[in-house]
């Protein structure tokens, strides 16, 4: 089955804000978001006391779209100034939108990254985050499911695969 995006309706919302694109797949409506960190309804997110090294962080974010089946979402994320360990709940991708942090891995390899940097930090790993003065970074984060719904989901991808083939 081919796939054909068409435009239904295209809303701007707050002067370029928001804009939210309908395009159908089938007969099966797809949403599209963007949204601008100026004008995102941020929400605190402490980082956990005992992972704080130094500093008074003030962390905040802000949700901006998830996967239909609920396993990816997009996140703009900031915080003030600190020092701080970070273990990944979930495959993360960021890109730094404005500030700068410097990363330590556990092995002792040092990253610095800074506004358009892109970086993945898989499930499970965990680094020192070092934020001089402040960081707005865009967060996608991928949860894996457990394998016994992933093994199912992959022969009916397959199988799918098979038949439209």
């Amino acid at each position: 089955m081919k796939k054909i995006p068409v435009v239904a309706a295209l809303g701007l919302i707050a002067a370029g804000a928001y804009a939210e694109i309908r395009l159908h797949e089938g007969n099966r409506p797809v949403a599209s978001a963007a949204l601008r960190p100026g004008v995102a309804s941020f929400t605190p997110a402490p980082i956990p006391a005992d992972w704080i090294v130094s500093g008074d962080p003030v962390t905040e974010v802000a949700k901006v779209s998830e996967t239909h089946d609920g396993t990816a979402q997009v996140y703009l994320w900031r915080t003030s100034a600190s020092t701080f360990r970070w273990t990944h709940q979930a495959d993360e991708i960021i890109t730094i939108l404005d500030g700068e942090v410097f990363i330590t891995e556990a092995d002792g390899k040092r990253h610095h990254l800074a506004p358009g940097d892109v970086a993945h930090f898989p499930v499970g790993s965990a680094q020192l985050w070092e934020v001089p003065e402040s960081l707005l970074k865009s967060a996608i984060f991928k949860h894996r499911n457990p394998a016994f719904v992933e093994a199912p989901l992959r022969w009916m991808r397959r199988a799918r695969s098979l038949v439209a083939g």
